[in-house]
């Protein structure tokens, strides 16, 4: 991972929770026409795959969509949905192994020495030393002969070879999504790699995996300053909702969690009626439907589990976490407000935008060109997710020389300013509807960019045609439900603070 500058890091990150509900420019009908042109196609086992079929180029991307991520994981297994995307790229008893009967013993084998050392360890200050040794290396023996029958990448060479372009996957809050693009000659060829990992992954090199997953949190949240600021400041913002564990995992889950809950965790959640495929280019959906009948049949028909219960109760008191680091200072400030689901939320969205989305946004405008009191200031809603009661999240940076405190406290009067004196106006509401637009059509002119736009509103909304209505509760936004959003939401007895403050500067 690249060191970067943290006004960077900070910027990068709140671009990507922006990312808007996306759309495409398909065809000249505009909105109406592209949603007709989207196929949906459900499976026996309930699994829902949407086609859209476009022709201008010989290939295809896809979007699997599995309505699960941090916000499903429970204390003791916190980052594993993270973990387990990691595992979905080690293969099947198909693909990555040399010989699966003989390394699916070898597994078992591990997972016995695992067991074995972690239940000696959780004797804690009881624990032998010299029988703690002897099992660490039984471990790791039992590893090594694991590994001797593991084909190194075996998956993602092999897509390699047939040309795929994009291959990746993410864990966030709400969902876990996989992605790629291939020649449309080998559709056939995706439909059976697909369909075997989400139905039979081997979760292969387990634990030397888990060791990589362990090292990122160490880079993004230990060694960080910001991330140590985030992590704390999540945590205090949340403090019954799951919301509040992120996605990293906590460092002790990470360390202990096993093999076997993996598995149950990927069976839980791995289930034809959780997840989504989208599938769009140069294809037919004739032919998508008959490939999928044939190898996705095998993903499991077991009933999607339930959402999450947990409601965070009302917050009301401000809560403010302090980080003190030689680093460069930084503000988080988080605001309750609804979900996604909710009508309301497209004004709040509005709201934030006209606060602190851009260059002319109000924030940026005074505090950065007119007072230059931070070098950075930005916005964003649904933090850090949108399925549930969420966050209108503020991050500030303060420029050389200002302290924190003050930095907050220019914030502050800005906010007092819009509620009490300058309200959002027409032309603002309107920037952000013509920025919408324009955003939407951008978003789904790639067919990689459509396909996640379908998946994601399908798994988060329950729905993939949300995603066109969407455009419609946008134009209807006015500015009075932008400042009853204003009037609900921007109150100090609502809302988190997160100050990274420089250890000199602690009096």
């Amino acid at each position: 991972m690249k060191r970067i500058s943290l006004v960077a890091a900070v910027a990068c990150a709140v671009a990507l929770l922006l990312a808007p509900a996306g759309s495409s420019r398909a065809g000249e009908g505009g909105f109406a026409a592209l949603e007709k042109q989207v196929e949906e196609i459900t499976l026996d086992n309930g699994l829902k795959v949407l086609v859209l079929e476009r022709h201008e180029a010989p290939v295809f991307s896809f979007r699997t969509a599995v309505n699960v991520g941090g916000v499903d994981e429970v204390t003791g297994i916190t980052g594993i949905a993270h973990m387990f995307e990691h595992m979905a790229f080690k293969g099947t008893p198909h693909i990555g192994t040399t010989d699966f009967e003989a390394e699916r013993e070898a597994l078992d084998r591990v997972e016995e020495a695992w067991h074995a050392l972690l239940a000696e360890k959780r004797k804690r200050h009881l624990a032998d030393p010299e029988t703690v040794s002897a099992l660490e290396a039984a471990f790791k023996e039992a590893q090594k002969e694991a590994d001797a029958f593991v084909v190194s990448n075996g998956f993602s060479e092999l897509l390699e070879q047939e040309g795929v372009v994009g291959l990746n996957a993410f864990t966030a809050a709400d969902y876990t999504q996989y992605m790629y693009n291939l020649p449309a000659n080998r559709l056939e060829l995706w439909a059976l790699m697909e369909g075997d990992r989400m139905a039979n992954p081997v979760l292969r090199e387990f634990y030397k995996e888990r060791d990589v997953v362990i090292e990122e949190r160490r880079m993004r949240v230990e060694s960080s300053p910001t991330g140590r600021l985030y992590e704390s400041f999540i945590q205090t913002a949340f403090v019954a909702h799951p919301y509040g564990y992120g996605i990293i995992g906590h460092r002790s889950d990470l360390e202990t969690f096993t093999r076997e809950e993996a598995l149950a965790f990927f069976e839980q959640h791995y289930v034809a009626k959780n997840m989504v495929v989208a599938v769009v280019g140069d294809v037919e959906t004739a032919r998508v439907e008959k490939l999928a009948n044939k190898y996705f049949a095998g993903i499991s028909d077991a009933p999607a589990p339930p959402p999450v219960d947990t409601v965070e109760p009302e917050q009301k008191g401000e809560r403010i976490v302090i980080i003190e680091d030689e680093a460069q200072p930084t503000i988080f400030v988080g605001y309750h407000m609804p979900e996604f689901a909710d009508p309301r939320y497209v004004a709040y969205d509005a709201l934030s935008e006209i606060l602190g989305d851009g260059r002319s946004s109000r924030l940026y405008t005074k505090m950065v060109k007119e007072d230059q009191i931070a070098v950075q200031v930005g916005a964003s809603t649904g933090f850090p997710g949108r399925k549930y009661p969420n966050l209108m999240f503020f991050y500030i940076v303060p420029a050389s020389g200002v302290d924190p405190d003050s930095a907050l406290a220019a914030f502050d009067a800005e906010i007092e300013q819009m509620l009490a004196e300058e309200p959002a106006t027409p032309e603002e509401l309107e920037g952000v509807k013509t920025r919408f637009r324009a955003r939407f059509w951008r978003q789904v002119e790639s067919n990689q960019g459509i396909a996640g736009q379908l998946a994601t509103y399908q798994v988060l909304t329950g729905d993939w045609r949300n995603l066109f209505s969407q455009v419609d509760r946008v134009e209807a936004i006015t500015v009075e439900d932008v400042m009853e959003a204003a009037r609900e939401c921007l109150r100090k007895e609502n809302r988190t603070v997160g100050i990274l403050r420089q250890t000199a500067d602690a009096s």
